[in-house]
């Protein structure tokens, strides 16, 4: 008898307390990125802060290089053994979008950051307006040069959306502003690459766009080597430290630097709702603006960073 009673508290334990556990789990989110640069650690700040304030909790994760599409194939697995209802990712290339589409069948939302994949199964996306960047970068460099000379457009890499549409943008507006593209061509993050695009054309250009913050970092490491930083206009993408080192002492002549903490904050807010159904059948589309930043208001800027980064969305 007394074992019997035993037994039977043993299981009334054990159902109690995996009851306990399930009633105080939370529902949580994975989040996937492109890449591990200072851009991505300045999302996941944001990400991580809206798991918080909406109290989900958010597994971020990312290819240690930009653009690994197959690192992020394994990464959705991963995220997918916490159990997690909803996924945030930054599609670096198509084979993301029929992956997405046998979530959604199985009751996953999925919402895209940092770039999009149209025609894809996801409840929303929050990116920079990156055609938009791309002609304000091109329009500040025609203002820069007094809209003549002849300029270089160094290309990330085909098939990222993003940067694709930055470049694009980048194109019409620095034409319309009077200048001409001189060299067109991918580098990636190759500082090599860079130098041999940039070395038989140097007598001619007179500035130079890079659309992210691994190419601008290649830029500026060619122009260094070919002593050209500082002579060359450059106006580069992204806020990581090195290019903000750069910018200070006037290598780079300004940075478009896109609301990174709020992609993050705003993409898992968004799958938030997704996963409470507070979202209307129609994907959302949430596009933000970029900040042109010089030395002039580097100060200013910085101040700001530090303020969201403290903990304010």
């Amino acid at each position: 008898m007394y074992c019997r009673c035993q037994a039977n508290y043993v299981l009334l334990f054990v159902v109690l307390t995996s009851w306990t556990t399930q009633a105080l789990a939370k529902d949580c989110i994975g989040v996937v990125a492109a890449g591990a640069t200072p851009f991505w650690v300045q999302v996941e700040a944001g990400a991580r802060q809206a798991g918080q304030a909406l109290d989900l909790d958010v597994h971020f994760r990312g290819p240690s290089r930009e653009g690994r599409v197959e690192t992020q194939l394994q990464m959705i697995n991963w995220v997918l053994e916490y159990g997690c209802k909803a996924l945030v990712i930054a599609p670096s290339g198509p084979e993301i979008a029929p992956r997405v589409q046998q979530l959604a069948g199985s009751g996953i939302n999925t919402v895209y950051f940092d770039r999009d994949l149209p025609g894809s199964a996801v409840r929303g996306v929050v990116s920079t307006d990156n055609f938009l960047a791309g002609v304000q970068a091109g329009q500040a460099l025609a203002v820069a040069l007094g809209g003549q000379g002849k300029v270089a457009l160094l290309r990330l890499k085909a098939g990222v959306l993003s940067t694709s549409e930055r470049e694009r943008g980048f194109r019409q507006g620095a034409e319309q502003g009077g200048l001409s593209i001189l060299v067109d061509t991918f580098i990636g993050d190759d500082s090599q690459a860079a130098v041999d695009a940039l070395r038989e054309q140097l007598p001619q250009l007179a500035g130079v766009f890079t659309p992210n913050s691994t190419s601008s970092r290649a830029a500026l490491a060619a122009l260094r080597r070919l002593g050209k930083a500082g002579e060359l206009v450059h106006i580069g993408f992204d806020g990581d430290p090195l290019l903000i080192e750069a910018l200070s002492k006037g290598e780079i002549h300004s940075l478009m630097i896109q609301q990174a903490h709020a992609i993050g904050y705003q993409s898992v807010q968004l799958a938030a709702q997704s996963l409470r159904g507070e979202l209307a059948p129609q994907p959302v589309n949430i596009a933000l603006q970029v900040q042109q930043v010089n030395r002039e208001n580097l100060a200013q800027w910085q101040r700001a960073r530090e303020f969201e980064l403290s903990g304010n969305p």
